[in-house]
């Protein structure tokens, strides 16, 4: 029996790695499609989102830093899942 070349092995090697990777894909999307079953497709459903809430009053001598505070604020009270309103900034620091 003849050795194989050197491109037969490189595209028996690549068939062999996609089409593994195309079956990891169909395997992947089935377990999806049961699981949303089973969960009641709860996890397909976007969550509500809720409207922004104004930022909470900070006093600040320019509207660049009122800007500032705000924006930190925002992104506190999404990162602890609170209201703006629940977020008191005593002082910020560059560092």
């Amino acid at each position: 029996m003849p050795e194989p070349s050197l491109l037969q092995v490189v595209l028996m090697g690549l068939i062999t790695v996609f089409v593994g990777l195309i079956c990891l894909i169909i395997i992947i999307k089935i377990m999806g499609a049961i699981m949303a079953a089973v969960s009641g497709n709860k996890a397909s459903t976007p969550a509500p989102v809720a409207a922004p809430a104004a930022p909470a009053p900070v006093p600040a001598s320019n509207t660049g830093n009122q800007q500032l505070v705000a924006a930190i604020s925002a992104a506190i009270a999404e990162e602890m899942g609170e209201d703006v309103d629940h977020i008191k900034i005593l002082s910020i620091r560059r560092l």
